[in-house]
Formats: C-alpha cells, sequence, structure tokens
C-alpha cells in the first residue's frame, strides 16, 4: 500500500513565490481551476498566499469521499458561514449538526414533489404575467435584460410559494433590499477579512444594514400576521409553522422561521434566475436545439398553459436546463473544512483552518473522462439512457450527500414550466455583439446581465 503524500507534496501550480495562485483566485478562478485539474489532474493544491492552502476535487469519487461518504470529517468553514450569517441567520445554509438535522427533518416534508405539485399553478400564473407584460411593450427592437427579468420572475414565485405575497413589483422596497443584502454577503464572502468591520459606518456597511432591517421587518411581519389569523396561504410557511419534529413535539420559533424563510427566500430566487438566464443565452446560440424544444411544447401542449401533468412529457425541457446546470452551475464552488485529518486521493489533508477542500461543479461538468466534448450543449446527455451511464456525481448542481439543496425538485419543476411558457409566445434572440461572460460571485451568473431581444410569435390581438 502507497503510502500518503503530504500536503506540501500534493501537485499544482507553483504560482508567485509569496502570494501562490490568490491573484487568479480573485480575478480568473473559472480559469485557475479548470487549467489547474488539466494539468494537474483530478486533486490538485492551490497556495492562496504563504498561510492558505486550497485543495481543489474534481472526479466523482473525490466528490463522494468529501460530500457523502464523510459529512462528520468535512463540515462548512466557520468563515463561511460567519459571511453569510447576518442575511440567513441558523438556517439550513449555514446550522450544523444535531440543529440542522432537527431543521431539516422539519422542513423535509415540505418539499415532497406531491406537495410542490400544488405550487405549480402559481409558477405558470407568475411566468403568464411577465409575458403579458413583455407583450405589451411599444417596441420589440429595444433589447431586455433576461438576468434582470428572470431575477424579477423567480423573486415573485417563491414570494407567492413561501408567503402567498407578490414581493416582485419594481416599486416593492423587498427586491430592492434582496438585491443590496445578496451584494453585501458576497462582498463579505470574497473580502478575506479585508474589509471595515460592521460597526463602522461605511456606506456599504450602513446600506446592508438597511437592507437586513427592511427585509426582517417585512419578514416578521407576515409571521405575525399569519400567527394571529389575519392571513391564511397554503404556502411553504404554513407547512413550516405546522412541522413538528416527530421525536420532541417542538414547532419553529418565529426567528427560526425567519432564518429558514430568508433562506428558502434567497436559494429559490438567486440560482433559478441564473441558471435561467444561462438557459436562454444557450438556446439563442443553438437555434436546433430551440426549434426541437419549440416542437416538444406545441405537441405537448397544443397552445394551453402547461401544468403539473405534463412535466413527464417535457421532458426534453427538463433536459435542456440540466444540460444548462452542468455548463453554468449557479452554486459553482463549495467549500468544506476537515474537521479531523483525513487522506484524500492519497494526498493527508490536515484538520487545520488553513486548508479547505474545494470541489467546483463547473470543474467537474467539465471533466473529460465523464463528459466527452465537455464545452458542448448538447441535452441529449441526460436522456434516460446515457444519464444511466454515468457516476452519480458526475453532475451535482445541487450538491450532494446529506446537504443536497432542499429545493431541487421545485427548481426542476419550475423550469420547464416557465420555459415551456415563454417558447408559446416569444422567441428570445442575442444581442449582435455583446459579448456573454460568466461572473463567478456566489452565484454564476451572466456579467453585466443579459440583454436580449424578444420577439413576439403573434402579434397583440
Amino acid at each position: 500500500m502507497t503510502e500518503a503524500r503530504s500536503l506540501a507534496e500534493a501537485p499544482g501550480p507553483r504560482g508567485h513565490w509569496f502570494w501562490g495562485s490568490i491573484q487568479e483566485r480573485r480575478h480568473h478562478p473559472l480559469q485557475l481551476f479548470l487549467d489547474a485539474h488539466q494539468q494537474f489532474g483530478d486533486l490538485v493544491r492551490l497556495r492562496m498566499g504563504p498561510a492558505i492552502s486550497l485543495v481543489s476535487v474534481a472526479s466523482p469519487e473525490l466528490v463522494k469521499h468529501v460530500l457523502v461518504d464523510n459529512p462528520t470529517v468535512y463540515g462548512k468553514p466557520p468563515s463561511l458561514l460567519a459571511s453569510a450569517a447576518p442575511l440567513v441567520g441558523n438556517g439550513l445554509f449555514s446550522s450544523d449538526g444535531d440543529f440542522w438535522k432537527r431543521q431539516r427533518r422539519l422542513m423535509q416534508p415540505a418539499f415532497h414533489k406531491e406537495r410542490l405539485a400544488g405550487l405549480t399553478h402559481l409558477m405558470v400564473d407568475s411566468t403568464q404575467h411577465m409575458l403579458s407584460r413583455w407583450q405589451a411593450r411599444s417596441s420589440a427592437s429595444e433589447p431586455l435584460d433576461l438576468a434582470a427579468e428572470m431575477m424579477r420572475l423567480t423573486l415573485a414565485i417563491v414570494g407567492r410559494a413561501l408567503f402567498s405575497t407578490d414581493v416582485s413589483g419594481t416599486a416593492d422596497r423587498v427586491g430592492q433590499a434582496l438585491a443590496v443584502a445578496l451584494e453585501g454577503t458576497n462582498h463579505r464572502l470574497l473580502s478575506l477579512g479585508l474589509r471595515a468591520p460592521d460597526f463602522v459606518p461605511t456606506s456599504r456597511n450602513r446600506a446592508f444594514r438597511d437592507a437586513l432591517s427592511t427585509l426582517d421587518s417585512v419578514v416578521f411581519d407576515i409571521i405575525a400576521r399569519r400567527r394571529a389569523g389575519e392571513t391564511h396561504g397554503n404556502d411553504l410557511l404554513a407547512m413550516l409553522m405546522a412541522a413538528q419534529d416527530a421525536d420532541t413535539g417542538e414547532r419553529m420559533t418565529d426567528q427560526q422561521l425567519r432564518d429558514e424563510t430568508m433562506t428558502l427566500f434567497l436559494a429559490g430566487h438567486e440560482t433559478t434566475a441564473n441558471a435561467l438566464a444561462w438557459m436562454w443565452h444557450l438556446l439563442a446560440q443553438h437555434p436546433e436545439v430551440e426549434a426541437r424544444a419549440r416542437a416538444e411544447v406545441e405537441s405537448t401542449l397544443q397552445g394551453r398553459p402547461p401544468t403539473f401533468e405534463d412535466l413527464p412529457r417535457l421532458r426534453y425541457l427538463t433536459q435542456i436546463f440540466e444540460e444548462t446546470l452542468r455548463l453554468y452551475p449557479p452554486a459553482w464552488i463549495f467549500a468544506r473544512l476537515a474537521k479531523k485529518e483525513d487522506v484524500l486521493g492519497g494526498v493527508r489533508i490536515p484538520a487545520s483552518p488553513r486548508v479547505i477542500v474545494v470541489t467546483s461543479p463547473y470543474v467537474v461538468h467539465r471533466n473529460p473522462r465523464v463528459w466527452p466534448e465537455p464545452e458542448r450543449f448538447d441535452p441529449d446527455r441526460f436522456s434516460p439512457e446515457r444519464s444511466a451511464e454515468r457516476p452519480r456525481l458526475a453532475w451535482l448542481p445541487f450538491g450532494a450527500g446529506q446537504r443536497l439543496c432542499i429545493g431541487n425538485n421545485f427548481a426542476l419543476m419550475e423550469a420547464p414550466l416557465i420555459t415551456a411558457s415563454v417558447l408559446q409566445r416569444f422567441r428570445l434572440r442575442s444581442v449582435p455583439g455583446h459579448a456573454v461572460r460568466p461572473e463567478p460571485l456566489i452565484t454564476l451568473r451572466p456579467k453585466g446581465g443579459l440583454p436580449m431581444l424578444v420577439e413576439p410569435l403573434h402579434a397583440q390581438a
């Protein structure tokens, strides 16, 4: 048996003698990880200055070891959780241990497919409202920012799904506060501690604090009115309020409800919107895929709005979304910290806050050993036959293991319904000369938005 190598012996780029690869990580992270794995294999070490090392893994087998087989060894880094805590509190994203298990157990029934089926009508209804607004535009020659449009749409859907409340209006302070809070959280995550402390009244800190105050007041008010019986709804909030721990009989406190609904608010809004934006970009670049998708919609729906019962017959639309998630996974990187020493891919991983194990779905999804011609957009990769041939963790846009995203079924139901509704009424085209580039922040979004030409298929009646 081969003895494990030390971390210092792990393969990886040398980088700058002092800074290592920190500048590349800051300015070109996707290319840094792709190039490193292409040159050095499925496990690479990247130095981030003199003290920090990233250990990046890019094979389904190593991903399984970290995310699935050893959840008690690899936990989320405290620095990551501290950055997100002001916004999501102690919700599913940031909690750990027994408390996380209890909350997950309480929330899981609300996300069973049968429960989510009752929400599909509001997904379609919100989309139809957006399309009517598009139809009423005075000129189709003016581009629309599809990234912003998808953000607005998914915010409307998740607001109605969570609270039976539409929070998406442009005059509504919630949408603006959410955008500021997300930007502030992103800045915290990427600043590596080099930022003004919270108590310093910088313009960024004040804006972040005001945004959190707005969101808290809205969410707590919704919870209070629901508890008082002033509002009703067969929504996720009602399910969470009714949820009872099977062992203790406990229900969630108002603070727990706030933290969990805020987590779901963000996860069900930002990530899905980015994936949908990338999907429209890819469809515009591949008219043969769009034509096949449109044909599936026409033959399945014959002009009527899509329903939950149609989803099994809109299989190609689902494959398009799955292939989009392969090429542009919104959660493009996961970070873990070893709580105790481990051996990973023949390399000893110390239990140290200075060694962070990362998995980038963006890179795993481009592993040529698993994905032939990885940069090619090919929704048929996700046909049942071809999917059965692949390792299960070759595709992980929703994470893996016990911390698999609780809303994965929500997104996989929402996307085909939105896609079908749009294709029935519009054709989306790229703006000539506009370069679309990914921006890897907390999520992978199109840099500077995604202007597109939105052409009605039929003249307004």
